[in-house]
């Protein structure tokens, strides 16, 4: 963990990366925020956590190999007297953060990318209907734009609530601390312009926020996603991708091809609405149930 402190007052904003521990795009722009802040100018503090999962970083695995279970659906933990699971890292290390994210943070941003197997386009997304005061869903809009990533996806409480109840994003909302999911990149790599990308947008959320100078960059155009619809096999096989990350696709578009090892289709994805790529898998094997993409529903075009 690295901590800055300002030399003004200010907010505190947290920003962690590796939940999961494949997911490294994250890691880097933190780092960058880490060493290219000067605390003589700023107002306000950054705690940065480059990777939270450190045991699943070591196996460079989702989730940590001592319990298996997905981190981002386990929050907000639990302590060492209540613990559910047999064997409970993933509980004990939630309760450890998710308790310094109550008592410390203004802001929470929780970075991710596509893992090995997957590769995600920029995206910010935040989640509505699930607590907080009547401002709240508005200071996360304006800090999903601030980022400058070219999605904003807004996500309703139902959808939510069956896709990631156990999400730091979910958990943040009930106490009403403003927060992010940011996404951009994957493939198991930390390349320079997906780590240059999230180091804008955290840089950018800082700003917006005054703990540093300046006014965020918006590099592009932004659309407002409303909701994903997630894309999963009925069968395995070699994957053949016939779409690409931030393509606007119509319903029923090839979006995968999924064959036997001699070439011969097997099914076809299909875009079941018009809509962007919102991620999607490259790796070029499938199982029968593996995520193998996401579109999302524009909802308008701007901010």
């Amino acid at each position: 963990m690295g901590v800055l402190h300002g030399a003004k007052p200010g907010p505190v904003v947290w920003m962690q990366n590796g939940v999961h521990g494949m997911e490294y795009t994250g890691m880097g722009g933190i780092q960058r925020v880490l060493h290219g802040c000067d605390p003589r100018e700023m107002a306000g503090s950054v705690v940065g956590i480059p990777m939270v999962n450190i045991m699943a970083y070591r196996y460079g695995t989702r989730g940590a190999p001592q319990d298996g279970l997905d981190m981002n659906r386990t929050y907000p933990g639990k302590p060492l007297d209540t613990a559910m699971h047999v064997f409970a890292h993933t509980e004990l290390v939630l309760d450890q953060i998710f308790s310094e994210i109550k008592r410390v943070a203004d802001c929470v941003l929780d970075c991710h990318a596509g893992g090995w197997h997957a590769y995600m386009s920029p995206y910010a997304q935040y989640a509505t209907g699930m607590g907080g005061d009547d401002t709240y869903e508005q200071r996360c809009h304006e800090l999903a734009v601030a980022t400058g990533m070219t999605l904003i996806w807004r996500t309703e409480s139902a959808f939510m609530e069956e896709k990631a109840p156990g999400s730091l994003k979910v958990w943040a909302a009930k106490l009403g601390i403003p927060g992010l999911t940011l996404e951009v990149g994957g493939e198991g790599k930390m390349v320079d312009p997906e780590v240059a990308r999230f180091h804008l947008a955290l840089t950018n959320v800082l700003r917006h926020l005054e703990v540093i100078p300046g006014k965020p960059e918006i590099p592009g155009e932004q659309y407002e996603v409303i909701k994903g619809h997630w894309l999963r096999p009925s069968t395995g096989g070699c994957l053949v991708v016939k779409a690409r990350p931030l393509e606007r696709v119509k319903k029923g578009q090839v979006i995968h091809i999924i064959t036997d090892l001699l070439g011969r289709e097997r099914e076809r994805l299909l875009a079941p609405v018009d809509g962007v790529v919102v991620g999607i898998r490259t790796h070029g094997k499938v199982n029968s149930g593996d995520y193998c993409g996401n579109i999302g529903l524009i909802a308008k075009r701007g901010a």
